[in-house]
């Protein structure tokens, strides 16, 4: 690539290939004397092995990065996962094929990728790290370090899976989403107890599988979004083509709503509704016979595309942004409603926690200032009114925000808002602590490099740990 043609936020879209542990920051600002734990972000990290540029950006290997924040100050530690999908990639000296969308003389299944860059949780004192095959990686909490790659039995028919499962507050259960190609193919959710026995509540037959990144649960039902951009099951672990190549969009089919009973596994409704491409999900919840679903959607998936590196080259827009939408599922009429929440387009929208699966009115959110530009400022917008504050410094990209209330029984939205965020002037990245009720900045700890753009990130509290 020309330099002199790269877009400023190349630096982005950069391999990093140091590692620390433990390093100290300096900090600008106050870190508010109740935020102690640690923020934990993933994402793609290394985009070259041997001369072989990965295709697309979520081909990147799996990058873990931490900020810990106690009465010591703050430190930052980071470190690949050492996949059986990484270490492959070492010792040939080249970028395996299979993967989300990259081509190699290597040729692999997109099943056997561990490349899990997508999204980090914790739950029953386990960090998981977990990409879109049904395989996910244990962490160490405290070193980063790798601790083994989990591969669910029972999903062993499965070719993909959600790398966003969702957890029941008031209950402790855990639903996942699979999708199998075949003995039949079709969508497959799991529920987990907070002891850690699994089992199948239901599957979903499904001619074709639509590309399902994500989910929605309430108290009563499990929802399926499926956009038109679908694909047949058995091409879906083929090794012929990347995986993301075997979807096609078809805007005329439109998009369906699947409502399954939580308790009973029972398709309880198969409705219609306009083509959209989702991401992710945000918040869903039950209003009598009616269920709200609220989502980041996207006209298109044309999003997929413009993450792709074309000859090698990083990434340069145009980049579309979703735009925050409520369904309500009507199970009575058997009718879905659809129209755009009332704030500014932005991705990795997030919630107070302690309001899932109920009523919401704060939603926190990454975006762009101009259509196509990348993400440089968080809002915080009040989907009632309309109204949104915005954070923004120049040459200042940020990643998702996380949102951490400062008390258990404070009003929603009060508390702190968390980003890591890319100051491409400075070539560093900063850990950004702002005040979520007023989008004020408190204090920045200053990483000792920059980091890559990074997907879902995580708070944890030290609490939580002991």
């Amino acid at each position: 690539m020309n330099p002199g043609s790269a877009p400023r936020y190349s630096i982005g879209f950069t391999s990093l290939l140091d590692e620390v542990s433990s390093v100290p920051l300096s900090v600008t600002g106050i870190v508010p004397p109740g935020l102690v734990g640690t923020m934990y972000r993933i994402g793609p990290g290394r985009f070259q092995i041997g001369g072989h540029c990965v295709g697309h950006w979520l081909d990147g290997f799996a990058f873990l990065s931490s900020v810990t924040f106690g009465s010591h100050g703050a430190t930052c530690s980071n470190r690949f996962l050492a996949s059986s999908w990484y270490r492959r990639a070492l010792t040939k000296d080249a970028v395996p094929a299979g993967g989300f969308d990259s081509q190699s003389i290597h040729r692999c299944s997109h099943l056997s990728d561990d490349n899990a860059n997508m999204n980090i949780t914790h739950w029953r004192h386990e960090l998981e790290a977990l990409g879109d095959t049904p395989q996910s990686i244990l962490i160490d909490p405290a070193t980063l370090a790798t601790i083994r790659t989990r591969r669910w039995a029972h999903l062993h028919r499965c070719c993909a899976s959600s790398p966003h499962p969702v957890f029941d507050q008031l209950t402790g259960e855990r639903f996942d989403l699979s999708l199998c190609n075949r003995d039949p193919a079709g969508y497959v959710i799991t529920v987990t107890s907070p002891e850690g026995r699994t089992r199948r509540l239901c599957a979903i037959p499904s001619s074709r599988l639509g590309y399902m990144h994500s989910f929605s649960v309430t108290p009563r039902w499990v929802i399926l979004i499926e956009g038109p951009f679908t694909a047949y099951p058995r091409s879906l672990s083929s090794s012929r083509r990347p995986y993301l190549r075997n979807y096609v969009w078809d805007a005329g089919q439109g998009s369906r709503v699947l409502v399954v009973d939580r308790r009973t596994g029972a398709l309880k409704a198969t409705l219609s509704t306009r083509p959209l491409f989702a991401l992710h999900h945000i918040n869903a919840w039950d209003d009598g016979d009616q269920i709200i679903v609220d989502l980041a959607a996207y006209p298109d998936p044309s999003i997929l595309d413009s993450l792709a590196f074309d000859h090698g080259e990083v990434p340069a827009g145009d980049f579309p942004a979703p735009l925050a939408t409520r369904l309500i599922i009507d199970l009575e009429h058997k009718r879905v409603l659809c129209s755009p929440l009332r704030c500014p387009p932005g991705e990795f929208c997030t919630i107070d926690v302690r309001f899932s699966m109920r009523p919401h009115t704060i939603l926190f959110a990454a975006g762009p200032t101009r259509t196509g530009e990348p993400i440089d400022r968080l809002c915080r917008s009040d989907v009632t009114t309309g109204r949104f504050i915005a954070w923004s410094s120049d040459n200042c990209f940020p990643g998702a925000p996380i949102f951490v209330p400062a008390t258990t029984d404070g009003p929603e939205g009060e508390g702190w808002l968390l980003a890591i965020v890319l100051d491409v002037l400075a070539k560093r990245s900063f850990a950004l602590i702002l005040d979520a009720a007023t989008m004020t900045e408190q204090a920045r700890a200053w990483l000792p490099c920059a980091l890559p753009f990074g997907l879902h990130a995580l708070f944890v509290s030290e609490e939580a740990t002991t």
